[in-house]
């Protein structure tokens, strides 16, 4: 059975640390940023460089989304 794979934006919004509408502005920038042929920046550099969120907000999203399944 595979383990479905929460995004970070999905997470973070979860915690209660990020709005949609946060996430949408965010999203539609590395959109941008991607299409004018920048260097691709992740979601969650963009969602610091905008002040949504905290590091530690970060660092938490990222500890849900790479925790693995307990060993039974």
């Amino acid at each position: 059975m595979t383990q479905k794979k929460y995004l970070l934006g999905e997470i973070l919004i979860s915690l209660g640390v990020l709005t949609e509408k946060q996430l949408e502005i965010v999203l539609k920038e590395q959109q941008l940023l991607d299409s004018q042929g920048k260097e691709h920046k992740p979601i969650g550099q963009l969602l610091l460089e905008q002040g949504f969120i905290t590091p530690n907000d970060l660092i938490e999203a990222i500890k849900i989304q790479t925790k693995q399944k307990e060993p039974i």
